[in-house]
């Protein structure tokens, strides 16, 4: 299928439906087939059922509709929950949301109206009313896409993840009839499994969150030892993700060493810069090997310092549907089952990572949305505070990480829950200090020290981030909030912005701060002894880490102190890693 073409379920396909297409939820089968039938039968909408409530997300970011009806008849549900999880995804939350009800459920009007429901409907309802308010819905939701360029670009993805799981589910199909054979059965199940990686890879935010989940996702799929993603950046692509198991389990830590990102510049001469040129991906049974008569070379250099041997490899380009190549993903080394042996890659992995490409790529767009979103509101601080840097957001987001992850591992956290709450902080954390737009430059670029006046100046910046995300939040929101308003709050209670109890004002103290804002606070603490400020020369590391000694159960969480030191090594890692965006 080209990029420009439509599919029957495309809402911009307008043969049939003229762009509106409804998913409906929810209902008794037999009223819901009903119900579909008799709203399609009047011409201009096409229906799609979700039987299942607890899918509708899901099937909603497959389909890209321009309106949801939530069927609460005869079905024993309030819908809210539902209803919740709609509008707290990024892809489909704005979509407009009706709800069909009877008197016995129409107490939960005023709930669900709170919740952003945009119209609810008591049955009996008469056919031309119920269809009449669902297309005007929908072409409230059409007009915004024509108007938004954001939501257009957000519909632009939806589609191209729609695409590229129809070509998992033809590719499946095509085995559905070989059932009898184990590698069919093998080559479904694997299939099987992107669809799910595909919607759990959208539900990322953060895209270094993101592009490390997908050279996970990438290495499973095809049981290899190593990855790399290059990203592309003009007329360069950059090294900007690595993972080795084996160069891992050598080190105490389990990771595999640090490697400073750098930049290749994009012509055939180098593996990822010939499949960037063409478009094409490259399978190399043996790296150095390689014919003459190939433009391209292997670089051994890398092997050399590492104490590795890069054998079989596929690199595969990050490619959208209208053929703009985003970057590279390589595998390299696929071991047998019993993970002793290296082994060349099949046809049948070099499909399966053409497929988990095309889903990635459309995830990787998405994240950038809101990547550019975040970054275009840190600017806007930078201006206000030069400290604010890309540099310093992305090592204090790249400390909390790792504090919150060892925080985690100790609560027996892990999974997509645990990947959940880690994105939503790495993504919160890079936003800690945006209020600053709302406080003078001259205050924050000031060289010397701040009088009490200034001080209370500059701790309105708490107070005026929390608010940006206050309005309508989504879950990001959430997350964003507490930690713009709380990160300056301390564990003995002496922070600020604090709050007002029995009219009297104190700080927040302990657990009272949530957990995100008190990681956060510690890492954000640390970077800035560390670096140099217009008001200050950076800290020699003995001296930051003794005063973070010293503040445990003061200043900070004593737990997080301890997890600091543990992770000491990880920490850094990330600071070295961001030093040359200073």
């Amino acid at each position: 299928m080209s990029p420009e073409s439509t599919s029957p379920l495309d809402p911009r396909n307008t043969s049939h439906s003229d762009g509106h297409q409804l998913l409906l939820v929810g209902g008794a089968f037999t009223a819901a087939r009903a119900l579909s039938d008799l709203i399609s039968s009047a011409g201009g909408i096409h229906v799609s059922l979700c039987a299942r409530v607890n899918d509708a997300v899901e099937e909603a970011i497959r389909i890209c509709p321009t309106a949801i009806l939530i069927d609460l008849r005869d079905i024993g549900f309030d819908g809210l929950q539902v209803l919740e999880s709609i509008k707290r995804s990024p892809e489909v939350g704005a979509l407009p949301i009706i709800m069909l009800t009877t008197a016995v459920t129409a107490s939960i009007r005023d709930a669900a109206f709170a919740q952003g429901i945009t119209d609810f409907i008591l049955a009996p309802v008469s056919t031309t009313e119920l269809i009449a308010r669902i297309r005007t819905h929908s072409n409230g939701y059409l007009n915004v896409l024509k108007r938004n360029r954001s939501a257009t670009a957000y519909e632009s993805l939806q589609s191209e993840l729609r695409i590229a799981h129809r070509a998992l589910e033809e590719t499946r199909s095509q085995f559905s009839k070989h059932t009898d054979k184990p590698e069919d059965l093998q080559w479904q199940r694997r299939v099987s499994g992107l669809m799910q990686i595909g919607i759990e890879l959208n539900q990322i935010h953060d895209f270094h969150s993101l592009m490390d989940r997908i050279l996970s996702e990438a290495r499973h799929l095809l049981h290899s030892q190593a990855g790399t993603i290059f990203l592309r950046e003009g007329d360069f692509l950059r090294f900007a993700f690595f993972h080795n198991e084996v160069l891992a389990q050598r080190t105490s830590t389990g990771e595999a060493p640090h490697v400073s990102s750098f930049r290749v510049p994009i012509t055939d001469r180098s593996l990822a810069g010939w499949v960037c040129l063409t478009g094409q991906p490259l399978h190399i049974p043996d790296c150095y090997r390689i014919s003459v008569e190939t433009p391209y070379r292997f670089d051994s250099s890398f092997d050399q310092l590492l104490g590795y041997r890069t054998q079989s490899m596929i690199a595969m380009p990050l490619k959208n549907q209208s053929g703009r190549i985003l970057g590279v993903i390589q595998l390299i080394n696929p071991v047998s089952p019993d993970g002793q042996t290296i082994i060349m890659y099949s046809d049948e992995d070099i499909r399966l990572l053409e497929h988990f490409a095309s889903v990635a790529t459309v995830a990787i767009e998405r994240a950038h949305l809101t990547e550019n979103t975040v970054l275009r509101m840190i600017r806007m601080a930078e201006i206000r505070d030069p400290a604010e840097t890309g540099s310093h957001i992305e090592r204090v987001a790249g400390y909390a990480a790792v504090i919150f992850e060892e925080w985690a591992r100790r609560r027996g956290l892990e999974g997509a829950a645990f990947e959940r709450q880690r994105d939503r902080l790495r993504t919160a954390a890079k936003l800690h200090d945006v209020g600053k737009i709302g406080v003078s430059d001259s205050i924050l670029k000031k060289p010397g020290r701040l009088d009490p006046a200034e001080f209370e100046e500059v701790k309105r910046h708490t107070r005026i981030g929390g608010e940006l995300f206050s309005h309508d939040p989504s879950d990001f929101d959430d997350a964003a909030r507490e930690v713009a308003l709380l990160h300056h709050e301390r564990w003995d209670g002496g922070g600020y912005p604090g709050v007002e109890e029995d009219g009297i004002h104190r700080g927040r103290r302990g657990e009272e701060i949530p957990l995100f804002a008190r990681i956060v606070g510690l890492a954000d603490v640390f970077d800035a002894l560390s670096t140099h400020r217009c008001y200050k020369e950076a800290w020699p590391e003995a001296d930051v880490l003794q005063l973070i000694q010293s503040e445990s159960a003061r200043h900070f969480d004593p737990e997080l102190v301890d997890i600091f030191f543990v992770q000491l090594d990880s920490i850094r890692r990330v600071r070295d890693s961001n030093e040359e965006l200073s």
